[in-house]
């Protein structure tokens, strides 16, 4: 393996790759629960060429990959022996009056507009590529005055990883200004374009966590809210943001939320979690958060096996005294995912 990777690093040294090319990454860096060990062979792609062009390589030589956004719902093995592609550089934002970066079609921009019952003159759009933080899109956001983002303010993680998980903060879901996705189909290596249909979407589910789909860029609907004045836009951004800071969400490296919550049956797993009298109690490295439990937090030294212990520890005590199955939140690489 180690000689194919050096002959990739070749391959990826030359016109047809526009980014960073390096042995042994420490995924440490790449991921805010700051837990994992070095990648043998770390790309970061620029464009969209040059990720589709990383994959293809890898594929072609019948080498295992992953692509990392911003690392913030996942945790890194310690012995990493696949490709880490990350999308942090692939990252355009782009706002339009009318539907489609890529297609420019007005008849597909008010079919959209039609299906939203909001005033064509109110709406605007946003394509983001995958590797767009959400920081920067609602920095930008802001000062557009365009509102639809205010609850993803302060929210860790790029487009492409807020697709596939359909990230969801303060009642707010990924999908529901989602418009389209352009994609890499890795079972023909075609791009191809999906177009939102709700059936396809629930609570932190989405189409992309069961086929083999890379997401390379999505369009966004948005409202203009020129009619207000730009600090009561930003104010509005800043809420969430300062709500994240009381909850102590950016106190200590962690990956978000473990546990899903079971919205039909009104189960919070956080509030499990501390009726079970749980917090502070750590295995290792990793530590249930004293102020939230339903954050594992790295206490400085932790390891993926000491997340995956604690984790276990907790399904196993909540099902024991509350009866509960809690699904994980957070992906454990690569268990979780296809490789």
């Amino acid at each position: 393996m180690r000689l194919i990777l050096s002959e990739l690093t070749q391959v990826f040294n030359k016109q047809d790759f526009n980014g960073v090319v390096r042995l042994a990454e420490p995924m440490k860096k790449h991921t805010t629960m700051r837990v994992g060990g070095d990648a043998p062979l770390f790309l970061e792609p620029t464009d969209e060429n040059s990720l589709v062009f990383a994959i293809k390589k890898c594929i072609e030589n019948n080498i295992k990959f992953f692509v990392i956004g911003g690392g913030s719902n996942i945790v890194m093995p310690e012995s990493i022996e696949f490709v880490v592609i990350s999308t942090k550089q692939f990252n355009s934002i782009k706002f339009s009056k009318t539907r489609g970066r890529a297609k420019g079609l007005l008849s597909l921009s008010m079919k959209s507009i039609e299906d939203s019952n909001i005033e064509y003159s109110k709406v605007r759009y946003i394509d983001c590529d995958a590797g767009a933080n959400w920081g920067k899109i609602c920095t930008d956001c802001t000062k557009k005055k365009m509102s639809g983002f205010e609850k993803f303010s302060g929210l860790p993680g790029t487009v492409g990883g807020a697709i596939y998980i359909n990230a969801t903060c303060f009642g707010f879901s990924t999908c529901d200004n989602l418009v389209s996705v352009r994609y890499l189909d890795l079972d023909d290596m075609k791009i191809k374009q999906y177009e939102k249909n709700e059936s396809d979407w629930d609570y932190k589910k989405s189409p992309f966590q069961t086929t083999r789909k890379v997401v390379l860029s999505a369009e966004f609907r948005l409202d203009d809210e020129s009619e207000k004045d730009f600090e009561t836009i930003k104010a509005e951004y800043r809420q969430a943001v300062k709500e994240r800071a009381l909850k102590l969400h950016f106190s200590a490296p962690s990956a978000g939320s473990v546990f899903r919550n079971i919205p039909e049956q009104n189960i919070i797993a956080g509030k499990l979690i501390d009726e079970c009298g749980l917090k502070g109690m750590g295995i290792g490295g990793a530590k249930i958060a004293d102020w939230h439990g339903n954050f594992i937090i790295n206490s400085g030294n932790a390891t993926a096996d000491d997340v995956k212990s604690l984790v276990k520890f907790i399904q196993k005590r909540v099902k024991e005294e509350k009866n509960v199955d809690l699904k994980c939140e957070i992906i454990f690489i690569p268990e979780n995912v296809d490789i």
